[in-house]
């Protein structure tokens, strides 16, 4: 009897052990990074004491803020199965043109509305392109990146753009309380990206395209739709990071985000998002983006040459996806 009763409880113990172990596998992709973000912040203050100052901390994770919205944005997209290199020159391309709209004394709510315009028309050229062409999102952003880059300094005269109201950096890149603004926004991103993901149909099918995109098909989801819409939703986060960073700075560069194409996709990936599609994680990826600004303060707080900061991300990029593939294996 006893045997009978373990043989039918099998089916059910082992289904619940495998989903836990799923589960468990899944979290622990996050659990993994942020060991490795205490690991990297306590080395660092075993070297220097003062690198664990309130000051020093807040700094890390107000330099992390558009390198997380640029990583959740990513995300949107890999988690389709695709890749969009041309996040870093869309910021530059809708950071000039929130600049100009400003110089020319436009209204604050046409400037947001027009920059965010610009990241969703971007993300729209991408998406339609490569729906309609069926040409891999890597060589089609590959493109685009060099379009929008050509754009960015057309449209500024290839000229930093100044004249930016002290209200417009007051209100992005100021104080609520004592929280930077822009932290505050990429905390905003990160709360609705997840809900998006988590608890709406649309992360469901982008999830389900990246999974399976012929099953999803055939499931009635429309397939160049929802893959374009990720594309849309990737730049329009550009754009946000975008008006932070020009409040910050208070001047649009067409040169903006040059650098932070490649911090983006390995926080992303760092964070648990699956080159393959069908997987990631929005706070994943906002730790992913906080380890490296802490990599980047560490060593430029034991004044390493930026040359050996550029060598030292990049060998985190490698490791990083080395990790996914294991993880895969």
């Amino acid at each position: 009897m006893a045997k009978l009763e373990a043989a039918n409880a099998s089916p059910g113990a082992a289904a619940t052990e495998k989903w836990s172990v799923r589960r468990l596998f899944s979290e622990w992709r996050e659990l993994g990074i942020i060991a490795a973000l205490i690991m990297t912040v306590l080395v660092f203050t075993a070297i220097d004491p003062e690198f664990l100052s309130s000051y020093n901390l807040v700094n890390i994770v107000l330099q992390a803020s558009v390198t997380a919205i640029l990583a959740m944005a990513v995300t949107f997209v890999i988690i389709t199965g695709g890749i969009d290199l041309s996040i870093g020159t869309a910021l530059a391309l809708s950071a000039v043109v929130s600049g100009l709209l400003m110089s020319q004394g436009y209204p604050l709510p046409v400037v947001v509305l027009g920059t965010l315009a610009t990241g969703a028309l971007a993300g729209l050229f991408n998406g339609t392109i490569i729906t309609l062409s069926g040409i891999t999102p890597f060589v089609v952003t590959l493109g685009s990146m060099s379009i929008f880059s050509g754009l960015a300094l057309i449209v500024s005269g290839g000229q930093t753009v100044y004249g930016i109201p002290p209200e417009f950096s007051d209100l992005l890149a100021g104080k609520i309380g004592p929280i930077p603004t822009p932290i505050v926004i990429a905390f905003v991103v990160l709360v609705v990206s997840s809900v998006v993901m988590r608890m709406t149909k649309l992360g469901e099918y982008l999830i389900a395209l990246g999974g399976a995109r012929e099953v999803a098909r055939l499931a009635g989801i429309k397939v160049g739709f929802y893959t374009a819409i990720a594309y849309v939703i990737s730049s329009s986060l550009a754009a946000v990071g975008a008006m932070v960073t020009v409040g910050r700075l208070g001047a649009a560069d067409p040169a903006l985000g040059a650098d932070l194409l490649l911090p983006a996709i390995a926080a992303a990936v760092m964070g648990g998002a699956d080159l393959n599609g069908g997987e990631g994680s929005m706070l994943g990826a906002v730790i992913g983006a906080l380890l490296i600004a802490t990599l980047q303060a560490g060593l430029t707080f034991l004044n390493v040459q930026a040359f050996y900061q550029q060598v030292a991300i990049g060998v985190v990029i490698i490791l990083a996806l080395l990790s996914n593939r294991l993880q895969k294996a």
